[in-house]
């Protein structure tokens, strides 16, 4: 009976949820998952309820970001993918998957996937940005679905960046080979080499390609955060995402810097900022509480 109720109530976010991801989504979530331990360590009888919220909030999650546009078009939906790996903002998280496939979540991000995979095919779908070491099973193709971009790989090593709001979404290649289908932008396919990243524009369904040092985009996962040629609202993204903060800044003229920094593992925000403020000349901050106020 409780598993009737848990696809009813499933089957009814599926269809009724709208709306985009922010952070305020992964915020909301993580404070429902404390809840939800909070009620089984109680040991309450309704505890059974917060589980089955629990994966509805997961896949609302998905639903929010249009993944309803292609429920009908695969074998795998992601009401089939019941459960759920997320990092909230200022964590990271990881997991092996029951093929033997590591998967590393940067902050703000959520993986919907299986408890086992079908014979078929291995779906994952993925919003926020995820490293993909893909266990090799050439009979079973790895694919990480996002709401504007599909990744495809036998068995490889790979990054796949698609944050909801953000401008672009990226694939980047460190072994093996992909194939990166765009559903939106027609039936090609493209397949990377190691080394390469393909980024996509889905305003104007622009496709380009740019040679990058792939080790460096994936080692956020080891604590590292290495910007090539970015703004500064693009970093600012990051540091709120890894320092779980809200950084507002009130200069146009800072979407036009081209910023390149690596910053260690063990430098705290502060750091960040500091070093920030000597590559932006006439630029401050301040720091209130959970905010960020960065002027130019």
């Amino acid at each position: 009976m409780m598993d009737k109720e848990r696809n009813i109530t499933l089957e009814q976010l599926w269809e009724e949820s709208h709306g985009e991801v922010s952070p305020r989504t992964f915020q909301e979530l993580s404070r429902l998952n404390r809840r939800i331990d909070a009620a089984r360590r109680s040991g309450r009888r309704w505890g059974v309820f917060f589980s089955v919220c629990a994966v509805a909030a997961s896949l609302a999650l998905v639903s929010l970001i249009t993944f309803s546009l292609t429920r009908n078009k695969y074998s795998v939906s992601p009401l089939d993918c019941t459960r759920n790996l997320m990092a909230d903002y200022g964590q990271t998280a990881s997991i092996t998957l029951e093929d033997g496939t590591r998967v590393s979540l940067n902050a703000g991000s959520s993986l919907l996937y299986p408890e086992s995979f079908n014979q078929g095919s291995r779906i994952v779908y993925l919003t926020g940005e995820g490293n993909f070491d893909v266990a090799k099973d050439p009979d079973r193709p790895f694919i990480v679905k996002t709401p504007h971009m599909d990744v495809q790989a036998l068995g490889t090593c790979f990054c796949v960046h698609a944050y909801a709001g953000e401008r672009t979404v990226r694939t980047t290649l460190k072994e093996g080979r992909v194939k990166v289908q765009i559903p939106s932008a027609g039936d090609d396919s493209y397949f990377l080499d190691p080394g390469m990243q393909l980024v996509y524009n889905p305003s104007d369904k622009a496709v380009s390609f740019v040679r990058v040092n792939a080790a460096r985009v994936m080692e956020w996962a080891e604590g590292y955060l290495t910007f090539m040629g970015a703004s500064f609202p693009e970093i600012a993204a990051v540091l709120e995402r890894r320092f779980n903060v809200s950084v507002s800044y009130n200069s146009e003229n800072m979407r036009r810097n081209a910023i390149n920094v690596r910053f260690m593992p063990d430098e705290t925000l502060e750091d960040a900022l500091d070093v920030l403020t000597l590559l932006i000349p006439g630029s401050h901050y301040k720091i209130e509480g959970d905010r960020v106020y960065y002027h130019f």
